[in-house]
């Protein structure tokens, strides 16, 4: 394959490459996922689909904990040696650290269902909840060891390897979507979708990544090293995941119902290719600004965030007004009639998932920083003012909510601006 890649990537430069292999990882997983979404859509009752989206949410409520314990730190984790055996040991020490954390989030939020459950038999209100719950602990091991392995492909800068990773992602996602579709209509039938999808990405990124045997010293000094770090960026999970733009229908479904939770994840599914691209560059930016600040300082850290921001807004900006301009031919397209008259919320996602993107620069420049506290003043701020939000949008449906997530975002927005120059002066004072 490299054979086929050194020649474009010398004419168009690596850098240029990398992003292109990137926004070829996040289209293919963004493609399949409004692909699975539409034929699920179509196919279940409202609830099962309902269950499906919720069972999104809650996996990227947990999958936030496994991203800030510990696929941050890893992410954004400079060696000056930049690569040899000594790196490879410690990105194996990390990948069972990732392992470990899955496995155990999995379980957890497994056993919940099962209590939910319980309790939903003397509390029916509770019993919808159940299957969302459960379903996230069938999907969300395979799809958290595979977010950990694209994360390690794209820090040793095989980005080629993810691309292709996700084209296999995509065709099994779609395919188990397709079969079940039209042979097996039921939400857990459509979650085994997500599992294979990952197993299949997962097996083909292995022989690059070559992760070696459980190093149980190596383990415990990346512990005692980042646990303070780790801590507080875990802690910020949870007000992130309020507002977060994967895992905002939990409180969606929560404050409304399941009903509520699968329109939601309707008018969403034809936003979510900006957050695609908005992760595509993100993949690759990290790696890059922590970089930039180990070689350069604050001035190569804040012209890479620069950049990142000026990328997301093209992309997504561009992605999102053709979204907004077709909204109503494009719901007629993916779901066939099955939620006609989302085109008032699609638009309203649309302006929120841009501010949502610009955002995600700014926390790159705290997670490099290592201002884990400021990050959870930020975010405990932002989640309270989302809340609110969307209680009080919440009497007016989905729209209602999809305007106070717009609210809220440009909010969070300019907090992260003076949050972001007060850290940056503070480091620059330090250097001095």
């Amino acid at each position: 394959m490299r054979a086929l890649l050194d020649p474009v990537e010398r004419r168009i430069g690596a850098g240029r490459a990398a992003r292109l292999y990137a926004v070829a990882d996040q289209g293919s997983s963004g493609v399949a996922n409004i692909i699975a979404f539409a034929l699920l859509g179509r196919s279940l009752p409202v609830g099962q689909f309902g269950a499906i989206g919720m069972m999104i949410g809650l996996h990227y409520f947990i999958a936030g904990f496994h991203r800030s314990a510990v696929v941050l730190p890893f992410t954004t984790d400079h060696r000056a040696d930049g690569g040899g055996d000594g790196a490879h040991k410690e990105d194996t020490g990390w990948w069972w650290l990732g392992f470990a954390l899955a496995i155990l989030l999995s379980i957890a939020i497994a056993l919940a269902g099962l209590v939910v459950g319980a309790v939903g038999r003397t509390l029916p209100s509770w019993r919808w909840l159940a299957d969302p719950l459960l379903l996230t602990g069938l999907i969300s091991p395979a799809m958290l060891v595979w977010e950990f392995a694209r994360r390690w492909l794209y820090k040793i800068e095989r980005a080629d390897i993810v691309s292709v990773c996700s084209l296999a992602y995509f065709v099994m996602l779609g395919l188990v979507s397709w079969l079940v579709s039209r042979h097996a209509p039921s939400a857990y039938a459509g979650a085994l979708g997500w599992v294979a999808a990952s197993l299949a990405a997962l097996a083909l990124a292995l022989p690059t990544l070559r992760p070696g045997l459980f190093d149980r010293a190596a383990a415990t000094r990346l512990i005692r090293e980042n646990r303070a770090e780790a801590g507080w960026l875990a802690a910020t999970n949870l007000p992130y995941s309020v507002y977060s733009s994967a895992s905002i229908v939990v409180l969606i479904g929560l404050l409304v119902g399941s009903v509520a939770a699968a329109v939601f994840s309707a008018a969403r599914t034809l936003t979510n290719p900006a957050i695609s691209l908005v992760s595509a560059i993100d993949s690759i930016d990290k790696p890059r600004a922590a970089r930039a600040f180990a070689r350069d300082g604050m001035p190569g850290l804040r012209s890479v965030v620069q950049r990142s921001r000026l990328s997301i807004a093209l992309a997504t900006g561009l992605y999102l007004g053709l979204v907004a301009l077709f909204a109503g031919p494009l719901i007629a397209f993916v779901f066939k009639g099955q939620y006609a008259g989302l085109e008032r919320e699609v638009r309203l996602l649309a302006l929120g998932f841009f501010l949502f993107g610009l955002n995600l620069p700014s926390e790159t420049m705290l997670i490099v920083l290592r201002a884990g506290r400021a990050m959870l003043t930020v975010r405990t701020i932002t989640a309270v003012a989302t809340i609110a939000a969307l209680a009080i949008g919440s009497a007016h449906g989905v729209s209602g909510m999809a305007i106070a997530f717009a609210i809220t975002q440009a909010a969070n927005f300019v907090l992260l601006r003076f949050i972001e120059a007060g850290v940056g002066r503070r480091v620059e004072r330090g250097f001095a």
